[in-house]
């Protein structure tokens, strides 16, 4: 089954969505291993934590996304 195409930005704003937190800035690049990965580069808080969560999203999500350039 084809995984759907959503673009950096709507990557990025479905695992902002999905952890819930205001003032939260990720960016979502293109991998050569993953396909795309997600980077934390703003939070309210322990950085470090959010970006673990982040990865922990987009391991799940990159069964059902690819990244469209």
């Amino acid at each position: 089954m084809a995984r759907e195409r959503k673009t950096a930005q709507e990557l990025a704003d479905l695992i902002a969505e999905k952890i819930g937190v205001r003032e939260l800035f990720i960016r979502v690049r293109k991998d050569h291993a993953y396909g795309w990965e997600p980077t934390v580069e703003e939070a309210p808080g322990d950085i470090i934590g959010f970006q673990r969560r982040a990865e922990e999203i987009a391991n799940r999500m990159r069964l059902q996304y690819d990244l469209r350039e």
